[in-house]
C-alpha cells in the first residue's frame, strides 16, 4: 500500500502532464490554422498549471513548447516584434537554467521561431540567419520544428527571388511532413510550391498546384491560401475575381484577429482598385493597411504600403479628370510626388528592397516627366538599364512605359516606339502562357497604358497608316486571336452538366421577386458552379506563339482585291474617336485619318440604343412606354449616324474594324448603312483571313432548333429547304453535344433558339438546346470551324467589355474559335421577324449573295414592310 500510495502522486503528475501536452498540441494546430486568439486562451492556463508540476526534462520541454507557441500567438495578434524577440531570449535563458537544455530540440525550436518573427516583420537577412541556425542542427530538432524551419526558409527564399533553393526547402519540408503525418505542413509546403510556380511565371500551373494542395486538407477555408491565390489571379488580370477572393480572405482574417494578414489583403485589394481606376477606394485601403503595419511595429511592411500609396497618387494625378499639367497647382503636386518618390527610393535601397526601390524610382521619373521638361532624360533612360525579365508583368510593363516616356522626352521617337512594342511583346508572351480564354482576355488590363502611348505616337506622326497599325497592335494584345480550347476533363464536364441541369430546371425563375428564397438559391448555386468551371479552365497552360497583326499595307492589298469595299478602323484615344478609312479609289487604296469628336457622346448614345432595344422588344412593357422607347431609339440612332455618317457613307460594302464597346455599336442599323452591306470585324487580321472565303460548290448547312420558340422548327426546316445538302436537328435531337459537333465542322450553321447574354459572366452566355443551355465557355473544341454561323437567337451578339477593353460574348467566342462570320442579334427579336428575315437571308445566300449583302437586303425589306428596326449584325468578315 505504501508503495502504491507513494507512486500515486507521480502517476497523477504524469497524467496531468500528458493532458497539458495535448492542450499545447491543440494550440499548435490553432496557431497553424490562423486562430492565434484561441491558441493564446488555451496556452496561458497551461503555463500556469505547468508551474505546479514537479520539475523534469519533459515538464521543461512542454513548458518551452507552450511558451514558444504563445509568443507566436501574441505576435500574430499584436505585432511588436522586438517585445516577442525579447521574450524568446528570456525563455532561452530560463530554459537552459532550469534543465530544459536536456531537450536536444530546444535551440532549433527557438531559432526557428526567431526566424519566423523576422520573416513576418519584413527583416529577411536576420530571418535567414536564424533559420539557417535552426537547420544546422536539423537532426536534433523535433520533426515539427524541422518542417517549420524548412517551410519558412523556403518562403524566405521565394521572397528573395531565389527559386531553386526555395523549391529544395519546400520539397524537403513536404517529404518530412508527410513521413511524420503532419497534414497541415504538407498542405502548406505544397501550396507554397504552387506559389513558387507563380513567381516563375507559370500561372496556370500555380493555380492547379494551389487547388491540389487545398484538396489535400479538407476543412475550414484557409484565408492565407485565398490571399496567395488572389495574387496569382491579379497578375493574370482577373481583377474582379481577385478582389472578391481577397474580400473573403479579409473577412476571415478580421474574425481571427490576424492584423498582419488583414493588412496584406488590403494592400493587394488596393492594387485591384487601382487597376479598376477606383483611386479613392485604393487610397483608403492602402492607408488602412499602412496604419495596421505601423501599429504592429512592422516598419518594412509599412514602407511597402507607402510605395503602393505612391503609385496610387501618381494614378490619381494622371487621371483625365485631373487638371492639365500646365496648371501650376498640378505641376506643384507632381513635384511633391517626385520628391517623395526620391526619399522612398533611398529608404528602400537602404533596407535591402531593390524591387520596391525600382518601383519608387519609376514613379519618381513619371512625376518629373509630368511636371515639365527633363533635360537629362537620355541619361536617366540609360541609367535605368534593361528591364528585368524576372519582375512581375505589372512591374515590367510599368518599366517599359517609363522608358518610352523618357525616350520621347529625349526626342527619340523611334526608341520610344521600340520600348512600347517590347512591352506589348512581353504581355503577348505572358498571355500566351494561358490555356484559358478567360485569363487571356483578362490579362489585357495590364497593357492599356502602353497602348495609349502607342496611339499617341501614331497620332502625332499624322500618318493614317501609323494610326491603323497602332490600333491593330492593341487589338492583338487585347483580342486573344489564338484559339484556346475549353477543358475536356471529366470534372469540368460534370460541373457543366450540373449547371445545365440547374438552369434548365429553373426556367421562369427570373419572374419571381428578387428576394424569393428559391431564386436566391438558384443564383447562388449557379454562381458557385460557374466559378468552379472557370477555375478549372485556369489550370490549362497555353502554347507559345504570337497573335497576328494586320497592317495598313495588307488592308490596301485586300481592298484592291475586293472593289467597292471600304474599311473603317475606329478607335478611342484620350476621350476622342479617331478613324482610319481605307477605300479602293480605282485600285490606289486611298487612306485617310478622321477625328470623329467626343467619344463619350457616342458611348452614351450606344448605351441608350441597347437599353431602348430591350424595352421596344419586350411585349410585357406597357405600350406607351414602348412607344417612348421607340422614339428614344430613333433619336439615338440619328445621333450616332450624325457623328459617323461622313466616314460611313459608301454605296458599297463597309467593314468597320472596332473592338471593346465600339464593337457592339449597332453600325448596320444606322440610316447611312441601312440596306447596305456592313460588317463589324474584331480586327484587320480576322477580316483579311476570312474575307471573300468561298468554295466552288454550295456549302453544307447544319441547322438546329431549340425548344420553347413557336417558329423555331419551321424556321430550320424552311432554311434547310433552300440548301441541297442540309442536316436538321429538332426536338430531342437538338442537344448541346450535337450542336457542339455542328459548330466544329466546316460549312454553314444555323441555330434557332432562345439566347441569353450574361453581362457579368459573358463566357456563360448561352443558347438553349433540348437538354439545357449551351454555354460560350464550351465552344471551340479545337477541330474545324464553320465559315458562317447564323444565330437566330435573342441578344447573343451582345458583349461585355472587361477592364483593359476586351469584349466577350457568345458571338465573339465563336469568332475566336475560327468562325469566319457570325450573324447575331444585339437585342431580342420576335419569332415572326426571325422567321421572315432569316429565311430571306438564306434564300439570298444560297443564290450566291455574300452574307453582309444578304443580311442588309433582308433587314431593309423588313424595315420597309413594318418600320421595325431589326437588330441583326454581321460580325467578322463578309464570307
Amino acid at each position: 500500500m505504501t508503495v502504491r500510495g507513494g507512486r500515486a502522486p507521480e502517476r497523477a503528475a504524469v497524467d496531468t502532464l500528458e493532458r497539458l501536452a495535448a492542450v499545447v498540441d491543440r494550440a499548435v494546430v490553432e496557431n497553424a490554422e490562423g486562430q492565434p486568439a484561441l491558441a493564446g486562451r488555451r496556452l496561458r492556463p497551461v503555463l500556469r498549471r505547468l508551474e505546479g508540476l514537479p520539475p523534469s526534462d519533459e515538464v521543461a520541454r512542454v513548458r518551452v513548447r507552450a511558451a514558444i507557441e504563445l509568443v507566436k500567438s501574441d505576435y500574430e495578434r499584436r505585432g511588436d516584434v522586438e517585445t516577442q524577440l525579447t521574450r524568446l531570449a528570456e525563455l532561452a535563458a530560463a530554459a537552459h537554467a532550469d534543465g530544459a537544455s536536456g531537450w536536444p530540440g530546444l535551440d532549433p525550436a527557438l531559432a526557428g521561431m526567431r526566424g519566423l518573427l523576422y520573416l513576418r516583420s519584413g527583416r529577411p537577412e536576420e530571418s535567414l540567419h536564424a533559420l539557417n541556425e535552426a537547420l544546422e542542427h536539423v537532426h536534433e530538432a523535433d520533426a515539427i520544428d524541422a518542417c517549420r524551419a524548412l517551410l519558412n526558409r523556403g518562403v524566405l527564399h521565394m521572397d528573395r527571388g531565389e527559386l531553386a533553393p526555395a523549391r529544395a526547402d519546400l520539397t524537403e519540408c513536404a517529404e518530412r511532413a508527410s513521413a511524420a503525418g503532419f497534414a497541415r505542413l504538407v498542405f502548406k509546403a505544397q501550396h507554397n510550391l504552387g506559389y513558387l510556380e507563380f513567381l516563375a511565371g507559370r500561372l496556370p500551373l500555380a493555380l492547379a498546384r494551389m487547388e491540389e494542395a487545398a484538396r489535400s486538407l479538407p476543412g475550414r477555408t484557409r484565408a492565407i491560401a485565398l490571399l496567395d491565390r488572389a495574387r496569382v489571379l491579379l497578375e493574370a488580370g482577373l481583377v474582379g475575381v481577385a478582389d472578391a477572393t481577397l474580400a473573403e480572405a479579409a473577412e476571415i482574417f478580421a474574425a481571427d484577429r490576424l492584423g498582419h494578414d488583414l493588412a496584406e489583403s488590403e494592400l493587394v485589394r488596393a492594387e485591384c482598385a487601382m487597376l479598376r481606376g477606383d483611386v479613392d477606394h485604393a487610397r483608403a485601403l492602402v492607408t488602412s493597411a499602412r496604419r495596421r503595419f505601423v501599429r504592429r511595429g512592422e516598419e518594412s511592411w509599412a514602407v511597402r504600403a507607402t510605395v503602393i500609396g505612391l503609385q496610387i497618387d501618381a494614378a490619381d494625378l494622371a487621371r483625365p479628370t485631373s487638371s492639365p499639367t500646365s496648371d501650376p497647382a498640378q505641376r506643384r503636386a507632381w513635384g511633391i510626388l517626385a520628391a517623395r518618390a526620391a526619399r522612398l527610393e533611398l529608404l528602400c535601397r537602404r533596407s535591402g528592397r531593390p524591387v520596391w526601390a525600382y518601383v519608387a524610382s519609376l514613379v519618381g521619373l513619371e512625376a518629373r516627366l509630368a511636371r515639365g521638361p527633363v533635360p537629362d532624360a537620355a541619361e536617366r533612360l540609360a541609367a535605368l538599364g534593361p528591364v528585368s525579365p524576372g519582375d512581375p508583368i505589372t512591374v515590367r510593363l510599368h518599366g517599359r512605359r517609363i522608358r518610352a516616356l523618357l525616350a520621347l522626352a529625349a526626342g527619340d521617337r523611334t526608341r520610344a516606339g521600340r520600348h512600347v512594342r517590347e512591352g506589348q511583346r512581353d504581355l503577348g508572351v505572358h498571355r500566351a502562357g494561358f490555356g484559358s480564354l478567360d485569363l487571356r482576355t483578362a490579362a489585357a488590363v495590364h497593357g492599356s497604358r502602353l497602348a495609349e502611348i502607342d496611339m499617341e505616337l501614331a497620332l502625332t506622326s499624322g500618318q493614317p497608316s501609323a494610326v491603323l497599325d497602332a490600333a491593330e497592335r492593341t487589338r492583338a494584345v487585347v483580342g486573344a486571336v489564338q484559339r484556346v480550347n475549353p477543358p475536356r476533363d471529366p470534372e469540368s464536364a460534370a460541373l457543366l452538366a450540373e449547371l445545365r441541369q440547374l438552369l434548365d430546371g429553373a426556367r421562369g425563375i427570373e419572374s419571381l421577386p428578387a428576394a424569393d428564397p428559391e431564386r436566391i438559391r438558384v443564383r447562388r448555386d449557379a454562381l458557385r458552379l460557374k466559378q468552379a468551371i472557370l477555375a478549372r479552365s485556369w489550370h490549362r497552360e497555353g502554347q507559345a506563339g504570337e497573335d497576328q497583326i494586320g497592317t495598313t499595307r495588307q488592308v490596301r492589298e485586300t481592298v484592291r482585291l475586293h472593289p467597292g469595299t471600304t474599311v473603317l478602323d475606329v478607335a478611342e484615344h484620350a476621350g476622342r474617336l479617331v478613324a482610319v478609312r481605307v477605300e479602293d479609289d480605282e485600285g490606289r487604296g486611298r487612306v485617310s485619318l478622321h477625328d470623329l469628336g467626343d467619344a463619350s457622346r457616342m458611348r452614351e448614345a450606344a448605351r441608350r440604343v441597347h437599353a431602348d432595344l430591350e424595352v421596344v422588344a419586350n411585349t410585357l412593357v406597357p405600350l406607351p412606354l414602348r412607344a417612348a422607347a421607340s422614339r428614344s431609339l430613333t433619336r439615338c440612332l440619328e445621333e450616332l449616324d450624325a457623328q459617323m455618317r461622313d466616314v460611313l457613307r459608301s454605296p458599297g460594302q463597309v467593314v468597320v474594324v472596332a473592338s471593346g464597346w465600339l464593337g457592339v455599336v449597332p453600325w448596320s442599323m444606322l440610316a447611312s448603312r441601312r440596306g447596305r452591306p456592313t460588317v463589324v470585324a474584331p480586327s484587320v487580321h480576322h477580316w483579311r483571313t476570312h474575307a471573300g472565303s468561298a468554295s466552288g460548290a454550295l456549302p453544307n448547312l447544319s441547322a438546329a432548333a431549340g425548344p420553347g420558340l413557336r417558329h423555331a422548327a419551321d424556321e430550320v426546316r424552311e432554311v434547310a429547304r433552300l440548301w441541297p445538302q442540309a442536316t436538321v436537328l429538332a426536338g430531342e435531337d437538338a442537344t448541346c453535344a450535337r450542336t457542339i459537333e455542328m459548330l466544329g465542322a466546316p460549312g454553314i450553321v444555323h441555330l434557332a433558339a432562345h439566347g441569353r447574354h450574361e453581362p457579368d459572366n459573358p463566357l456563360f452566355s448561352s443558347v438553349r438546346m433540348a437538354d439545357g443551355p449551351l454555354f460560350a465557355h464550351e465552344l471551340d473544341a479545337g477541330g474545324g470551324a464553320p465559315e458562317l454561323v447564323v444565330l437566330s437567337c435573342c441578344e447573343v451578339g451582345r458583349a461585355s467589355v472587361r477592364p483593359g477593353g476586351e469584349a466577350l460574348g457568345f458571338a465573339s467566342v465563336l469568332l475566336r474559335g475560327g468562325v469566319g462570320c457570325v450573324v447575331a442579334a444585339l437585342a431580342p427579336v420576335s419569332d415572326e421577324v426571325a422567321l421572315s428575315v432569316m429565311t430571306r437571308v438564306h434564300a439570298l445566300l444560297s443564290a450566291g449573295r455574300p452574307v453582309a449583302e444578304a443580311l442588309a437586303t433582308a433587314t431593309a425589306e423588313g424595315f420597309e414592310a413594318d418600320g421595325a428596326v431589326v437588330p441583326l449584325v454581321s460580325f467578322g468578315a463578309p464570307v
